[in-house]
């Protein structure tokens, strides 16, 4: 017995209206993770809400980017800006702003945001 396949072999297809939902929810989520990240992480001495935020970054981020209808390109950003928020967290532990691992993963914070930023258009 031969078994053939016909048509496309790709997964799901979305329409345009749910491509466009799953785009601007995740843009909305991004605008809120990072005003809550940038507004806790620069006032001096607020290590534990700053770590917080991250973290609720990270998850608002993670959900956002899991919605099936979302281009790629939209997802890996959300995804890999999580990621940077769950380092800094991490790599925060002990250490202080002027940190060269620090400093490090704060640039990678900032560049992971700037793609984010800009697809988002904001």
């Amino acid at each position: 017995m031969v078994l053939t396949r016909h048509g496309r072999a790709s997964g799901p297809s979305y329409t345009a209206a749910e491509r466009a939902t799953a785009q601007s929810q995740l843009c909305s989520n991004y605008k809120l993770a990072a005003q809550a990240q940038h507004i806790e992480t620069n006032i001096p001495g607020n290590t534990a809400l700053s770590r917080i935020s991250l973290t609720n970054g990270a998850l608002i981020l993670r959900a956002a980017a899991a919605d099936p209808a979302l281009d790629p390109a939209y997802r890996d950003a959300a995804q890999n800006l999580a990621v940077t928020y769950e380092t800094l967290v991490a790599v925060s532990t002990g250490k202080t702003a002027d940190d060269p691992q620090m400093q490090s993963t704060s640039d990678d914070v900032n560049a992971k945001d700037s793609v984010l930023k800009t697809l988002c258009g904001s």
